[in-house]
């Protein structure tokens, strides 16, 4: 079910999913093509090419493939161009795989980059898959083998149910409330199209030293992390847009696999929403921060949040041939014109590549169509990358890189006390 709402996710944004390891150290190239390969043999989805049925889609697995289908080995002296180039770049689900990869390498650095179809998982997932790469190229670095655990369970969008009792379980697929549905349809100040219009991932980061202060002051207030990241977003476009005494809805996105015990069976999308309202943000982040969790606090005492809607879209998909469903769910979705993403923290350990550790990464979502934006954000040894993935001009990835500013200022003056 995921996979298609994705493939319908097209009108919106790229479906492209993007992360980034930077390494002061060399990869054996031909060992991580090696990984890649073995791993890529037991995740049929990340080979296989979509075919839009209109009646019913599916997926049509390859197993002609090789690591010229998806590996790129690159020696430059501009690295930082290169990566942009990279990871600004659209994976097609009719292609032959749904992911490519990256080493740029300068100097003693090496940089790994993964892009990735939405539409085989979300960014929890792509996590899993990179550090099975990862893994497994290690593994063959020590001993010659290549070989790892992987998970190869359902995909299917039923398995949230799956550890629910009766009871839980039937209330859960009775939840047929649009939360996609907001009162106030209220967007980003973009600009005016020209011809510097193109993909961008616009970044800022929140030093370590900032994140730990603002953790720490939000933990006296009962306030956490994502309660004070959402209050600083809210003060920045509250700043950036014109609401005239509207509320402004964000919706965030909320991993499900929280119902299936912290990981799914297979590799697949399992993403809700867990909208946050406000019609103001008060004088100052502190009471920013408790407008926030008062709005939070329904959400986070609801035992099925994130599970609305599901039914539905279940429902219009097992209803009706595939092309009808996509006009029907089109009609009830309203597409978050603003939305947030915190993909979670990232493990250096866990991305080893044999004895070497990132010493810095960040993950972001997919690259979105005006006027659709959305920040993702991801942490890594305390410090956090803040991304904003849009298709815009010059002017416009000023006016986003400014926001981003306000974003971390906001941040950085509550863990100051001011």
């Amino acid at each position: 079910m995921w996979d298609k709402m994705q493939y319908l996710f097209r009108n919106y944004y790229d479906r492209t999913m993007h992360a980034v390891y930077r390494y002061s150290a060399r990869t054996d190239v031909e060992a991580l093509k090696g990984a890649y390969m073995y791993v890529l043999s037991r995740i049929d989805v990340l080979h296989s090419t979509f075919a839009a049925n209109p009646l019913r889609p599916y997926w049509e697995v390859n197993d002609d493939y090789s690591p010229d289908d998806f590996f790129s080995f690159i020696e430059t002296s501009s690295p930082e161009s290169e990566l942009d180039k990279f990871v600004t770049a659209e994976i097609s689900p009719f292609g032959k795989v749904q992911f490519k990869a990256a080493l740029i390498r300068s100097g003693g650095t090496d940089i790994w980059a993964v892009i990735c179809n939405h539409m085989c998982f979300d960014g929890s997932d792509l996590r899993y898959f990179n550090m099975k790469v990862a893994e497994s190229y290690s593994k063959f670095m020590a001993a010659g083998d290549y070989t790892v655990e992987i998970k190869s369970g359902t995909r299917s969008a039923d398995q949230v149910y799956a550890q629910m009792s009766e009871e839980d379980k039937k209330h859960a697929m009775s939840l047929y409330k649009n939360v996609s549905t907001v009162r106030n349809k209220i967007v980003f100040p973009f600009g005016e199209d020209d011809d510097t219009l193109r993909p961008r991932l616009i970044l800022r980061k929140l030093a370590a030293e900032n994140f730990l202060k603002m953790k720490a002051r939000g933990k006296k207030s009962g306030a956490t992390v994502n309660d004070i990241i959402v209050a600083a977003y809210f003060r920045a476009l509250f700043k950036y847009i014109e609401t005239s005494g509207r509320t402004l809805t964000v919706p965030c996105m909320y991993d499900l696999r929280r119902y299936v015990g912290g990981s799914s069976a297979g590799l697949t999308n399992m993403i809700g929403f867990m909208p946050c309202s406000l019609d103001s943000v008060g004088e100052n982040m502190d009471e920013t921060v408790e407008k926030v969790k008062a709005a939070l606090k329904p959400a986070k005492e609801d035992r099925f949040t994130g599970l609305y809607s599901l039914p539905l879209l279940k429902l219009a998909y097992k209803v009706f041939p595939h092309v009808i469903a996509e006009f029907a769910i089109k009609l009830g979705y309203t597409n978050p014109y603003i939305g947030m993403s915190n993909i979670g923290l990232i493990n250096p350990a866990e991305f080893r590549l044999a004895s070497a550790e990132p010493f810095d990464a960040f993950y972001s979502g997919a690259i979105k169509f005006k006027p659709y934006m959305q920040l993702a954000l991801t942490t890594f040894k305390n410090e956090i990358t803040f991304s904003i993935g849009v298709r815009v001009t010059d002017a416009e990835q000023k006016l986003f890189e400014s926001f981003l500013k306000t974003v971390t200022d906001e941040l950085t003056a509550y863990g100051n006390g001011d």
